[in-house]
């Protein structure tokens, strides 16, 4: 993978959308690297961070995502997570093999005449100055040069979703993923953290697609075993459901045939929850 420039971010201030665009070099995008330096006073920081969006054309394929929860994301596959960078990582860097690694990224001739775009929203109420810039790391082409097409092409996408819980101790979401590989969902909650031996909130997770149950009210505790065995770094105030937590891409919950799917959440108190699922899709599908 080689890194280049993207070029800078117009505006930089605060509270307003800072956006770059992605070059339409004959490569795959596969990782964007945000750099926010501390060296000296930087009004941006991770903490600081309220909104990061990746967009193809208008759709948004990445976020809308904080810089802490991109951050908590990065640390679970045990990505570094220093104070003045943060990754967007569109592969899956501990894949069992190049094509397991390297899927995922974007081929950007395939996209035709649309653009790829990184959106930063920065909120800070000091007056420091404010740095921030960015890297694309990118690979060679996975499609023929010569006959770019975006059919079949699959992208790794990370999307949010507020899921209602109505105070509720028992929540069930239906959402429909329209065909997409889902790689892992990890249930962001605000109540009552997990502990060394006990249970976060949600305490019990439940899937099922088309009524057969595929994760069966695996308690919090439990699965932070399950996903900590293979050296994923459980997050504070996250349930993760990780059907790729064994780095095998073909365990990722195929929805192509999916009438129903259903995801039950046993929760201790009442709370809110947002879902952030990273999947495999088309570019202009979900």
């Amino acid at each position: 993978m080689i890194y280049l420039d993207l070029p800078p971010f117009n505006p930089v201030a605060n509270g307003q959308r800072s956006t770059t665009q992605v070059q339409r070099w004959a490569m795959t995008l596969g990782r964007i690297v945000l750099c926010f330096p501390q060296a000296t006073a930087n009004g941006i920081t991770i903490a600081t961070i309220s909104e990061i969006v990746v967009k193809i054309g208008a759709r948004v394929v990445f976020g809308p995502i904080s810089g802490t929860e991109l951050q908590r994301l990065n640390a679970y596959r045990g990505i570094t997570q220093p104070a003045d960078h943060v990754v967007i990582d569109l592969t899956e860097r501990d894949g069992l093999s190049v094509l397991a690694k390297e899927i995922g990224a974007i081929d950007l001739p395939a996209l035709g005449n649309e653009d790829v775009f990184v959106e930063v929203v920065n909120n800070y109420a000091g007056a420091n100055p404010l740095t921030l810039y960015a890297l694309g790391g990118f690979t060679a082409l996975q499609f023929d040069p010569a006959k770019p097409t975006v059919d079949g092409q699959l992208i790794n996408k990370v999307l949010t979703y507020n899921i209602p819980t109505s105070g509720g101790t028992n929540v069930t979401w239906m959402p429909d993923f329209k065909g997409a590989l889902i790689k892992r969902i990890h249930f962001a909650y605000a109540g009552t953290d997990w502990a060394a031996n006990t249970d976060g909130n949600p305490a019990r997770v439940e899937a099922k697609k088309n009524g057969t149950v595929i994760w069966s009210r695996i308690r919090d505790i439990q699965n932070r075993f399950i996903v900590g065995e293979q050296r994923k770094a459980p997050q504070s105030r996250w349930y993760s459901l990780d059907f790729i937590h064994d780095n095998v891409q073909s365990s990722a919950l195929d929805t192509r045939d999916a009438r129903a799917l259903e995801f039950n959440l046993s929760f201790t108190a009442a709370d809110t929850v947002k879902a952030i699922v990273e999947c495999l899709d088309l570019p202009r599908n979900l």
